[in-house]
């Protein structure tokens, strides 16, 4: 099921709810039942899509909690640590990158896996003691951010159930993920769904899907956490108006903030970061960002992606250690930093959609010819307005605040966008969230 579907919303979301809401309020739930009945939930939501990747979900669950048990135990050892690490990588690899015809990508597949990951990288560390395969099961599984992310820590998740003393509805969690839900459906069905093209043609074409992929993603990242909210559980934020970023370094911090923190954390530190000179650093950037460019995708495309984003990181950090090109940081200058950033993003994404490295290399050659600017989509202007002049979910509902300040009219507007978004997907068919093919 879509998030995006009537479907979801009126046979899975709003059933779903009322149970919590008429349960909640009359019937005593404690910890372990609310562990097990949304386990339960996830797996009847992540059945829709197919009975025998729920398989490899919940072998890959039992596995884990098997490992991360002897792990915490008389296992003990960075070997044994990195030997599960390598099982968990084979199905991952198998599916992603097998030259295997109409095999099929389980959904969620990457972020499942990187989540457990982590979770054995945590217990190796002694970041978490004590688990249950209850606890386990809804940290993997909860059906929020089990397709698409964000990538979760065992602690962050379980942690608020944990210590929660009562499972009463929260009516400011409430009307904050509705009016979150809400922002993310309007993001995805009215503005992501309508920049979708069949062809990129122009730089005008360019530009629809570097703004297509921003509100597709946003519109998941904001549903995502509003659902979460309902049902009382902050995630943690994932996006947080990447394009606004005055250079790559900030665009990474607020684009899929939690994959970039996975791999920063997993990937680039371990490598050996910033601690050893510019070198060592400029080696750990490029491997960091080519293995991400790789998580999105098999191909040399996906890879030259994640290389040329790992370059602009390098250059960026020499251009910082010695001073070049130092500027006065001004509003003028801060503007044209943001238009160049946004401009090499959207470079790159002509690697990221393009079939294989000749069609990238065909549009670039057209790009940089006068047929590059035939044609323009007016609908661009409005978007671009929204992107920079709008704020974001996170910023309309502060999810760093213990309590949701909720203005009398956000009501209002949470039934405007849902209203207006029903409207389009009676008219129209529902189209996946492009990470669902991550």
């Amino acid at each position: 099921m879509l998030f995006n579907s009537y479907t979801f919303i009126f046979y899975f979301l709003i059933p779903l709810l009322g149970i919590y809401l008429v349960f909640t309020r009359y019937i005593k739930i404690d910890k372990k039942i609310f562990f097990i009945a949304f386990s339960t939930i996830s797996i009847v939501f992540y059945m829709q899509w197919s009975l025998e990747h729920l398989v490899l979900l919940l072998a890959s669950i039992l596995f884990n909690f098997l490992i991360a048990k002897q792990l915490s135990t008389k296992f003990k050892n960075l070997k044994f640590l990195l030997f599960s690490i390598f099982i968990n990588l084979i199905p991952l690899t198998y599916y992603k990158y097998s030259s295997i015809e109409n095999l099929v990508l389980p959904l969620a597949i990457s972020f499942f896996t990187f989540q457990q990951i982590a979770f054995l990288v945590d217990v190796y560390k002694d970041k978490i003691k004590n688990f249950t395969f209850y606890e386990y099961s809804f940290f993997v599984l909860f059906f929020p951010q089990l397709i698409a992310g964000p990538i979760v820590h065992f602690n962050d998740l379980v942690g608020q159930i944990k210590v929660k003393q009562s499972f009463l509805p929260n009516i400011s969690y409430l009307s904050a993920g509705m009016m979150l839900f809400s922002i993310g459906l309007f993001s995805k069905v009215v503005i992501a769904d309508n920049l979708t093209l069949d062809a990129y043609n122009s730089w005008s074409d360019v530009f629809s899907y570097s703004f297509m992929i921003y509100f597709d993603f946003s519109g998941y990242a904001s549903m995502a956490i509003g659902l979460a909210l309902m049902f009382g559980v902050v995630l943690p934020i994932n996006f947080n108006s990447p394009y606004k970023s005055i250079n790559l370094i900030e665009f990474w911090r607020t684009w899929h903030i939690t994959l970039s923190t996975f791999l920063k954390e997993h990937i680039y530190i371990p490598l050996g970061g910033n601690r050893f000179g510019i070198k060592k650093q400029t080696f750990a950037l490029l491997i960091t960002m080519v293995i991400g460019g790789i998580w999105h995708g098999s191909g040399v495309t996906f890879l030259l992606w994640g290389f040329f984003h790992g370059l602009g990181l390098v250059v960026l950090n020499i251009t910082k250690k010695y001073n070049i090109f130092k500027i006065v940081s001004n509003r003028l200058t801060n503007i044209f930093k943001v238009i160049f950033t946004f401009l090499y993003v959207s470079l790159l994404w002509v690697l990221f959609f393009s079939v294989d490295l000749h069609s990238a290399l065909g549009l670039y050659k057209t790009l940089f010819s006068l047929d590059g600017f035939k044609g323009f989509n007016y609908w661009l202007i409005l978007v671009a307005c929204i992107v920079w002049f709008m704020p974001n979910s996170t910023q309309v509902i502060d999810l760093k605040k213990s309590d949701f300040a909720m203005k009398p009219y956000y009501g209002y507007i949470t039934g405007l966008l849902m209203f207006v978004s029903l409207k389009f997907m009676a008219e129209t068919p529902s189209m996946k969230f492009v990470y669902f093919n991550f």
